[in-house]
């Protein structure tokens, strides 16, 4: 019985040694399948969020409830209000350089905020460890600026010619002004007066 089950034994494996090469060429064209929908991005392409250092020709947008990253082919990275905080700082270090300091202020009126403070005067903070508002000072004069046109040093004239309705009242912080969820400080009530400081979101602004 031995003598005849050896020879179908040895055609099994025949057979079997036949069709390796052509499971091995299925496999092999599968992979080679696969690593042709890889498409890599350009440079410039590549997610903001993984950058460490100031990308080369980045941009920054101001916006009542985000902060937008512009890159040099014109296409955006929105830093939105309810991100983590490490991605924000991370996103936002692209365009600006690490922050030049991170802390938590717990004296806010709305409760202990972290910060991270960025050079040009401008501030994120953080509620719950989510991305919750900005705040821009008056140190770099126009650097940054909403989609329409709205920054630093802007007269009120050209402020409410931008906006349409501005309400500008007095408070106990000085002249301060909204346009929907954007707010802000005037140096003087009159047409000349300039904007002198920009925010939105939850931020820790002293009143």
């Amino acid at each position: 019985m031995t003598n005849k089950l050896l020879p179908c034994a040895l055609l099994a494996l025949g057979l079997l040694a036949a069709c390796a090469p052509e499971l091995d060429k299925k496999v092999e064209n599968k992979a080679t399948a696969n690593e042709a929908e890889i498409i890599v991005p350009p440079a410039h392409e590549t997610n903001i969020a993984n950058a460490s250092d100031v990308a080369p020709g980045v941009g920054l947008n101001l916006a009542p409830d985000e902060l937008t990253l512009v890159l040099p082919n014109g296409s955006a990275r929105h830093v939105g209000f309810g991100i983590a905080k490490a991605d924000a700082v991370q996103m936002i270090s692209a365009a600006l350089g690490h922050p030049i300091e991170e802390a938590t202020n717990q004296d806010c009126g709305a409760g202990a905020l972290g910060y991270a403070a960025f050079r040009d005067g401008l501030s994120l903070y953080f509620q719950d460890g989510k991305f919750a508002g900005w705040d821009l000072d008056g140190r770099e004069n126009g650097k940054f600026t909403t989609g329409n046109g709205i920054g630093i040093g802007m007269t009120r004239k050209a402020l409410e010619a931008a906006a349409g309705s501005v309400e500008v009242g007095e408070s106990t912080i000085g002249n301060e002004f909204m346009i929907g969820d954007l707010s802000g400080l005037l140096s003087s009530p009159a047409p000349d007066g300039k904007v002198t400081n920009l925010w939105a979101g939850v931020t820790c602004i002293a009143r």
